[in-house]
């Protein structure tokens, strides 16, 4: 997707934000190029984000992990560690 956007054998291009931001327009290939348009997030298409698998039968793990998340977004860690890597909320919201 990334070539043919630099070679023009396509005009725009639709997919995750991080991995377009990150992997093409923080790029030298990049330079020229930039998002537009509005965010696509909608979950009826998209799902509720992203997560992390654990077995079944492991709920505490589950719930460790879910708790871990909440607490640095509530001290402000993960805005922190989110500002310093990425240009947009990666945890979307």
């Amino acid at each position: 997707m990334y070539l043919d956007l630099v070679a023009g054998r396509i005009d725009a291009a639709f997919a995750d934000s991080v991995a377009i931001s990150d992997g093409f327009l923080k790029a030298d290939a990049g330079k020229g190029f930039a998002f537009f348009g509005r965010d696509y997030s909608e979950e009826k298409y998209f799902g509720e984000g992203a997560g992390v698998g654990v077995r079944k039968g492991e709920e505490a793990l589950r719930d460790a992990f879910s708790a871990a998340v909440k607490a640095i977004r509530d001290n402000g860690a993960y805005k922190a560690i989110n500002d310093k890597y990425f240009d947009v909320d990666i945890y979307g919201g």
